[in-house]
């Protein structure tokens, strides 16, 4: 039995706090046996860097420090190279060559952008008054199967982000949930449980139990993230995302290794 968060971030990102090794320390105390450091992708031209690591970042500053934590703490507890990778439409060839000139353990893919609108900016949130939420909805859904179809990543992240500020659709989704998660398990791609929801405006884990019956349906895997964006934050409301796991995921989890899956019992 073990318990793995792969879903965190720290300073590099800037809106986060924490070194790498407070995120890995905390883990260790409270008796993780596994960490994944999965902190923003950089992204072409610069794109959102006030949000992500640029380029130089990475190579000079994560890179090294994710290693060198892996061998400093080897014995006390698995670090794993991650990252969690931005799904936007056009970007996707150097999003491929990014990925594939490092030798990530797991890359989680994200939809936090609407086209232009970073829909889950709490700078933005008045946008979701002038849009239709079924419209929202449908779109966001239709990025999350894209970004499981495009090849880029293992693990969808955070699953109902759309949901962050409480904004609910009017219509019945389930149609669009089925066809969007069909698509998930077509490319053999894991989901996340992600707990940071219940510390959001939603008051929710990410993703709903309604998803989650959908993912148990179809036995897509089932990856545990706390998107801890402090150290303290790393495993939190595991307790919790166990109980979802006994009854939606067949009590496992899964862990990667050099972007090769496999799955334990927690």
């Amino acid at each position: 039995m073990m318990l793995a968060d792969y879903h965190t971030h720290n300073y590099l990102c800037k809106h986060a706090d924490g070194t790498l090794e407070e995120y890995v320390q905390h883990a260790v105390n409270i008796g993780l046996n596994e960490i994944g450091l999965s902190d923003h992708t950089p992204m072409p031209d610069n794109w959102d860097s006030e949000v992500r690591m640029t380029e130089q970042q990475f190579r000079s500053e994560y890179v090294p420090m994710v290693k060198e934590l892996q061998e400093k703490y080897r014995g006390a507890i698995s670090i794993k190279f991650g990252l969690e990778g931005d799904f936007m439409p056009g970007t996707e060839a150097w999003v491929k060559a990014f990925n594939a000139a490092s030798d990530f353990d797991y890359v989680i893919g994200s939809v936090h952008y609407l086209d232009d609108w970073g829909f889950d900016n709490p700078l933005f949130v008045a946008k979701y008054d002038e849009k239709d939420v079924n419209d929202i909805y449908g779109l966001y859904y239709q990025r999350i199967a894209q970004s499981a179809a495009c090849g880029l990543f293992d693990i969808i992240g955070h699953c109902d982000l759309v949901k962050k500020f409480g904004h609910r659709p009017t219509k019945e989704m389930v149609d669009v949930l089925h066809e969007t998660f069909k698509i998930v398990k077509q490319y053999d791609i894991a989901v996340e449980i992600n707990t940071s929801g219940l510390r959001k405006p939603v008051k929710e884990m990410y993703p709903s139990e309604k998803i989650l019956s959908i993912l148990s349906e179809y036995n897509i895997p089932l990856t545990l993230g706390s998107d801890a964006h402090t150290p303290a934050d790393v495993g939190r409301d595991f307790d919790i995302a166990k109980g979802f796991i006994q009854k939606y995921g067949r009590g496992k989890i899964s862990v990667f290794n050099k972007r090769q899956r496999s799955e334990v019992n927690v």
